[in-house]
C-alpha cells in the first residue's frame, strides 16, 4: 500500500475543500447582502409564528394571514438556500476539476491493496482504470515492481488492487465531509433545506408552473 499517495490525495481533499469554505465565508457569508436576508428571513419566521398563535376571531381572515405570511417566509429561505446554493455548485464543479487532475497523474496506478476481496459492483470501482497483470502474483508478497516506468506494488490477488476512483470517493465522502463540518458555513435555522427550500418558494412554483410543470 502506498501510504504516501492516500495521504497527498487525502490532503489535497482537504485543502482544496478548506479554501472554498474560506472563500466562501468570505466572499459570500460576510457580505452585507446576505446578512440581510438572514435578518429578514428571521422576521419572516417571527411574524410567521405570530400569525400562527394569534387568536382568530375571522377564520377565513386568519387563514388567508397565515397563508401570507407562510409564503413570505417561504420566499426568504429561497433567497437565504440560494445564497448557499451558489458556493455548493462551484465546490462540485472544482472537485470535478480535481478529479481529472488527481485521475490522470494516478492513471493506470494501484494506490492501495484492499485487505479483503471486493463483491461485484464495488469490484468496478476498486479496479476501475487499473492495468495489472498477471505476472505481479508471482512477485514475493513484499515485492514491488516497475512496470512501464511506475512502481506497483505487489497483490495476491487482481481484485485486491485498489485504484485512485475508489480512494477518491472515500476522501470525498470522510474527509471532504469532516472538513466541510468544521469549516463551511452553516445556513440558519429554517434554511437547511438547500434546493427544497427554493422550490418552496411560491415564486419558483409559478414560474414552473407556467412552464407546464406540475409542483
Amino acid at each position: 500500500m502506498t501510504v504516501s499517495d492516500i495521504l497527498k490525495i487525502a490532503g489535497t481533499v482537504a485543502v482544496v475543500q478548506g479554501i472554498c469554505d474560506i472563500l466562501a465565508r468570505r466572499w459570500v457569508f460576510s457580505s452585507e447582502s446576505y446578512e440581510r436576508q438572514v435578518r429578514a428571513l428571521r422576521r419572516a419566521d417571527m411574524l410567521r409564528d405570530k400569525a400562527a398563535s394569534s387568536k382568530a376571531t375571522n377564520q377565513e381572515k386568519h387563514a388567508k394571514r397565515l397563508a401570507k405570511a407562510e409564503e413570505e417566509r417561504a420566499a426568504c429561505a429561497a433567497d437565504v438556500a440560494r445564497r448557499h446554493a451558489s458556493p455548493q455548485i462551484f465546490t462540485s464543479i472544482l472537485f470535478v476539476l480535481l478529479w481529472k487532475i488527481l485521475g490522470a497523474e494516478y492513471s493506470g496506478k494501484v494506490v492501495a491493496v484492499l485487505p479483503f476481496q471486493p463483491f461485484g459492483l464495488l469490484q468496478k470501482l476498486t479496479l476501475r482504470g487499473l492495468e495489472i497483470s498477471e505476472e505481479l502474483l508471482d512477485l514475493p508478497k513484499t515485492a514491488v515492481a516497475d512496470v512501464a516506468g511506475k512502481m506497483v506494488v505487489h497483490v495476491e490477488a487482481l481484485t485486491q488492487a485498489c485504484s485512485f476512483a475508489f480512494i477518491y470517493m472515500l476522501c470525498s465522502a470522510s474527509v471532504k465531509f469532516i472538513v466541510h463540518q468544521l469549516m463551511g458555513h452553516k445556513p440558519p435555522s429554517g434554511a437547511g433545506g438547500g434546493f427544497g427550500d427554493m422550490l418552496g418558494d411560491a415564486r419558483v412554483q409559478r414560474s414552473m408552473k407556467s412552464l407546464g410543470f406540475d409542483v
